[in-house]
């Protein structure tokens, strides 16, 4: 009985992880949320401080997987994405200390967490609505442009402006303001022990005004940096973490984020949908985080 029960146990954190995964890698959000909802709601892990840890260790293992590949598609600015991991690692040794230490009894992380979830589903909103606006705009999108026909180009790079060049387009974005922008978005993550591409992407996208191309691959090489940083420190501050039930849900994140990119292309699956469907079960998390 007790043996059933023990393979029961981890046979969920597996589905779960698996479900994390895969709907990390289809939308590319919301990993760190649905990791920590599962720790805390499914799993019943009592520790906050463990749960921001294991959970910010599953959001690495896409990146972890993803950098290589987006370095070989040249799609990663490594001065910008340099700059703004500089900025990370300060902020993530910031917030996990913080949170360590100020954050660590669940009833609070899950009240505040709450806010955290809907305010990523109210993001995930302005996504959806501000690339149907572009798509109407400006019907032709990066997808035609092929990678190997150019790469990305530092062409300078100074205290107030570094500007690169991509497919011959020319872009400028202050290095103070991407570092800071850096160190906010990583004190936010590793307080809550989530990736922080949340925040990212409409950053380099919005407003520094680069091509998803480039953000994307920038964005994921950013987190890796930051959340390594995070873990680490929560580690080195005596945070522990189950072993087992980590290496469990580590598996089930690597099949999910193998699956997300089949079922993705499925003519029966629509991202849109998938979409809406996320931004429905955040919603009912934050609520029910916030006035349990």
């Amino acid at each position: 009985m007790i043996f059933f029960s023990h393979f029961l146990f981890y046979f969920i954190a597996f589905a779960w992880a698996l479900f994390t995964g895969l709907i990390f890698s289809t939308i590319g959000a919301a990993g760190g949320i649905f990791a920590s909802f599962g720790f805390i709601t499914i799993l019943h892990v009592k520790d906050a401080n463990s749960v921001k840890v294991m959970s910010q260790i599953l959001t690495i293992v896409t990146p972890l997987i993803a950098v290589p590949l987006f370095i070989r598609q040249k799609r990663i600015s490594l001065i910008l994405g340099a700059i703004i991991a500089s900025g990370g690692i300060v902020g993530a040794i910031l917030g996990s200390w913080f949170s360590k230490h100020y954050l660590y009894e669940l009833k609070s992380f899950k009240y505040f967490f709450g806010y955290l979830t809907l305010f990523i589903s109210i993001l995930l909103i302005y996504k959806i609505i501000s690339k149907k606006r572009k798509q109407k705009l400006n019907p032709v999108s990066d997808k035609g442009l092929k990678l190997e026909d150019n790469a990305i180009k530092t062409l300078e790079v100074n205290f107030r402006n570094v500007k690169i060049r991509y497919f011959n387009k020319e872009y400028n974005f202050n290095p103070i303001f991407a570092f800071i922008a850096g160190m906010v978005v990583a004190i936010i993550s590793s307080v809550f022990g989530v990736g922080g591409g949340f925040l990212l992407v409409p950053f380099m996208s919005g407003m520094l005004n680069l091509p998803m191309m480039i953000v994307a691959g920038t964005s994921v090489f950013s987190i890796l940096i930051s959340s390594l940083t995070s873990v680490t420190n929560y580690l080195s501050m005596g945070v522990h973490v189950l072993p087992f039930l980590l290496l469990i849900s580590i598996a089930g994140i690597i099949a999910g984020s193998s699956l997300g990119p089949i079922v993705s292309k499925s003519k029966y699956v629509k991202e849109e949908y998938l979409s809406y469907t996320l931004i429905a079960v955040l919603v009912f998390i934050g609520i029910f985080y916030i006035f349990k």
